[in-house]
């Protein structure tokens, strides 16, 4: 199902890309929800911007395709409707945003993604963290190394059997690197699946430029 609603978002003072707040929220919200889109915007965009929400079933087929890519998949609790949002400025396309979560240790752990057009990470923010290395120092070192890399670059820095950073990421993540894996995983499986499960929706898109 696609369904759009374009909604104004208003001006507020611009927030820097790489705001890296950590906020708790109530646990029983939606699995891989984007829990509020225009903070999301203010946080990794620093202009005005209007988005539409694009809807879509994350089948079990696209389950398995992300198998073919990494050697980890999406939790099959993700096998469900989810959204894209869709950013626009002045009627065109900007870029995508979409939420994420991985369990950790220290629990739930949800991750806002923001991704350019060309499907390369924008940046990212916490929407919740517990973990102890969730501090400004270590998110702004992640973010630094994600930011503007394609899911083939991403997949560099990850090992073979992606249970561990490659020595190009132990490089890359000189700090709190158990932090930077799960949120490497994340990455690339928001970038794999936004291909996968929206195929369609940015084919069309990238037509219509």
């Amino acid at each position: 199902m696609i369904g759009f609603n374009q909604i104004p978002v208003v001006k507020y003072l611009k927030v820097p890309v790489l705001f890296l707040a950590i906020v708790s929220f109530h646990t029983n919200a939606a699995f891989c929800s984007l829990r509020d889109p225009v903070s999301a915007i203010q946080a990794l965009y620093t202009e005005d911007y209007q988005f539409r929400t694009v809807v879509s079933d994350v089948t079990e087929g696209d389950r398995e395709q992300l198998k073919q890519l990494l050697p980890f998949t999406i939790h099959q609790s993700e096998v469900s409707k989810h959204t894209l949002y869709v950013l626009y400025k002045d009627e065109q396309p900007q870029g995508f945003l979409q939420a994420r979560s991985e369990w950790a240790k220290w629990g739930l752990v949800e991750i806002a993604w923001a991704i350019n057009l060309d499907r390369s990470l924008k940046g990212f923010y916490f929407q919740r963290c517990r973990s102890p290395q969730c501090n400004e120092t270590v998110l702004a070192s992640i973010n630094r190394t994600l930011g503007g890399k394609s899911f083939t670059q991403l997949k560099r820095l990850l090992s073979d059997d992606g249970k561990s950073l490659s020595p190009q990421g132990i490089a890359a993540f000189p700090i709190a690197q158990n932090l930077a894996l799960l949120t490497l995983h994340s990455a690339l499986k928001t970038l794999a699946i936004t291909d996968i499960s929206w195929k369609k929706e940015i084919h069309n898109l990238s037509a219509s430029q």
